[in-house]
């Protein structure tokens, strides 16, 4: 077929596991973490994957295959790559505005990060999917201290404090669905806290998972790094995106958006009060 990029548009389910590593160099890949439901926004992936099938097109020799079904997967070892930080100076933080839903939407049109198993987003924080959750020789050989699960309960990555009582690990499990319409915003403090209380501990290490590690708890460590990092949305999306390719549901995304705003008017009032005192 002579077939030079693959759209996979079940990325990442129980149905299609492939991956960039899957194909090989010689094939560009893009894949959307999307779910056959009527209540999935698979609207939030029109933009990036047109653009992505006109690239295709315009490639010389370009022809691209869709995906829809099961793809089998390669074995895949964690990949870790190294953390920078943003680079955002005073000046451009005193005049940030949160921008709209959809120009944050348009950061992961183009994906500069991973799709393995765990990533490493940021000093000592890795991102990942259920298999490294349920992985113990995966997280030993990382060292990993604490554990936070965005998909923990019942019908879900039930795994719990009681799946590595043989491990030094702390636990802590958010019951929270993949779905627009689910207030995620509820869990950011307490799950900020957490990862910032992992990372003060001496050699502490934090794995933050959901099912896939794109969206749940994608959205938990952003919340971390707008929260104790004092970094804005869009250098948190950039800054964990340059390792990991992550997209929070629409809803996340706005409710994020939300914390956005109530921070840099924080910020604002206490650049005020610091101007005033001098």
């Amino acid at each position: 077929m002579g077939v030079t990029h693959v759209l996979n548009a079940a990325h990442g389910t129980a149905y299609s596991h492939g991956g960039q590593d899957f194909y090989g160099a010689t094939i560009d890949y893009y894949g959307v973490p999307a779910h056959d439901l009527p209540s999935f926004d698979i609207s939030q992936f029109f933009f990036s994957a047109a653009q992505f099938i006109h690239n295709a097109l315009n490639t010389p020799g370009g022809m691209k295959l869709s995906l829809p079904g099961r793809v089998q997967e390669r074995s895949k070892m964690p990949h870790t790559r190294d953390s920078s930080s943003p680079t955002s100076g005073a000046g451009s933080r005193a005049s940030y505005e949160t921008p709209a839903l959809s120009d944050l939407q348009r950061l992961f049109w183009f994906r500069g990060g991973s799709d393995n198993h765990v990533d490493q987003v940021w000093p000592n924080i890795y991102l990942g999917d259920a298999w490294a959750a349920r992985s113990k020789t995966t997280l030993q050989s990382l060292n990993i201290t604490h554990i936070l699960n965005a998909a923990d309960g019942p019908y879900s990555i039930n795994t719990g404090a009681k799946y590595y009582k043989d491990l030094q690990i702390e636990y802590y499990g958010v019951e929270a669905f993949d779905d627009p319409s689910f207030d995620l915003s509820i869990f950011f403090y307490d799950a900020a806290n957490f990862i910032g209380k992992a990372l003060n501990t001496s050699g502490g290490k934090v794995f933050v998972h959901c099912a896939m590690g794109v969206s749940r708890s994608a959205s938990l460590v952003l919340a971390f790094l707008m929260i104790h990092e004092n970094m804005t949305l869009v250098d948190a999306l950039k800054t964990v995106s340059a390792h990991r390719d992550i997209c929070p549901n629409s809803g996340f995304l706005s409710q994020l958006r939300d914390l956005d705003i109530k921070l840099n008017e924080e910020r604002k009032g206490t650049r005020a009060s610091a101007t005033k005192e001098l």
